[in-house]
């Protein structure tokens, strides 16, 4: 009797460095971040944000579990080098770097990987072994013969890292007897260097991304704050306390430089926007917000060069299981921000079953500016020593 092909699910939950090796693990997944940027703002003209870092973070994973062409996608896809001492080597350093980051300033940050299999379907012990060294991945039993169960055991871990921010990314229609899980949590939380004053956060309006405007409760502070800005564009630097960790806002001028400085993000135009900040005092008004974003990845993946990994029979993932017809049916990804007065959280969880930008001013003696966020705007949250692309949005309003 031919066994029967594997149904594989990924599941990466996050909720929102500094050797070489660091900054060259931080470069593959930054470059992830803006190539899957180009897709998902695509989507929608609205909110939305997600967790490049976590989504790479399974990409990784599979393409040590993948052989033949399914690895040569994947390496592609998360912009890993062929060299598996070389991957080892820079994942270990980002890994340890973002580790040393946790505690410091009050900064909660954790990263979490996980196995999930059933017993007549295990992960090879190879594989299991280097998701532990190379990941810190623990391998657990699942409840094959039980979707419900499987599906809750998965969301109660899940649950436990991300702080209740994610409770639900599994369903029972994921799992079947044949099933296997690979899952990855991050969870982040930190507070502003210089927090908001409540008392000063009022309703004031907000021009949203049709032309219509809204009253959104906006935050107003005056601090010396890193600043860059040119006729397309500001940008603004929040720290958050510790110094290992830092929100960037890019704030287009208008609708027109929205759509060209969207379209043209990259990494070389990011450095360059990011590369010009200086200290300013800085009139901050910035809108309160909290949101989530859920959307299939899938076709984002293929559209960048993943097929096998998709299809029953041509997918080999003999690195991973010793059972034959393994595939990814789906990756779903799903994310929260929250940005407050006093700082901001951040979680997500993936499942798989020219210049508009001009040129920043030359510095100059001290300058006394105005951001007001009072339309759409990108943000990200970065670790600050790797240059880590924690999270990537856009908030629109809606």
């Amino acid at each position: 009797m031919n066994p029967k092909p594997l149904l594989l699910w990924l599941l990466a939950a996050t909720s929102c460095v500094a050797n070489e090796s660091a900054q060259q693990a931080a470069a593959s997944s930054n470059a992830y971040a803006f190539e899957t940027f180009q897709l998902f703002r695509q989507v929608t003209d609205g909110n939305f944000c997600y967790s490049p870092y976590s989504s790479q973070r399974i990409a990784a994973l599979l393409a040590e579990g993948s052989r033949a062409a399914t690895a040569d996608e994947m390496l592609k896809l998360a912009h890993l080098p062929a060299d598996a001492t070389e991957r080892q080597s820079a994942a270990k350093a980002l890994s340890t770097a973002l580790a040393s980051s946790a505690g410091k300033g009050g900064l909660q940050l954790e990263v979490a990987n996980s196995l999930w299999a059933p017993a007549k379907y295990p992960f090879r012990a190879e594989f299991g072994t280097l998701a532990r060294e190379q990941f810190g991945a623990v391998t657990n039993d699942l409840p094959g013969d039980n979707p419900v169960l499987a599906a809750q055991a998965v969301n109660d871990w899940v649950r436990q890292r991300t702080r209740g921010r994610i409770t639900n990314v599994a369903g029972p229609a994921m799992f079947s007897p044949e099933t296997l899980a690979l899952v990855n949590t991050v969870y982040l939380k930190g507070s502003w260097v210089h927090p908001f004053e409540r008392a000063k956060t009022k309703p004031r309006a907000f021009t949203l991304s049709d032309g219509n405007t809204t009253q959104l409760p906006t935050m107003l502070q005056l601090e010396a704050l890193n600043y860059a800005d040119s006729e397309s564009w500001q940008c603004l630097e929040l720290p958050m306390s510790g110094g290992e960790v830092k929100m960037i806002v890019l704030l287009p001028r208008d609708a027109a430089s929205r759509t060209k400085i969207e379209t043209q993000l990259t990494p070389a135009t990011w450095q360059a926007v990011t590369g010009a900040l200086e200290d300013c005092d800085v009139n901050v008004m910035l809108p309160r917000f909290s949101f989530s974003t859920q959307l299939s990845m899938t076709s984002m993946w293929q559209f960048l060069g993943v097929r096998t990994l998709f299809e029953s029979g041509k997918a080999d993932l003999s690195g991973m299981t010793a059972s034959k017809g393994g595939f990814v049916k789906e990756v779903v990804h799903q994310a929260t921000i929250e940005v407050n007065e006093l700082g901001a959280e951040a979680t997500a969880a993936t499942v798989a079953a020219a210049a508009p930008f001009g040129s920043a001013p030359e510095q100059k003696p001290r300058r006394k500016v105005s951001f007001i966020a009072n339309r759409p705007f990108l943000w990200m949250i970065i670790h600050r020593d790797s240059g880590l692309i924690l999270f990537l949005g856009r908030f629109a309003g809606h």
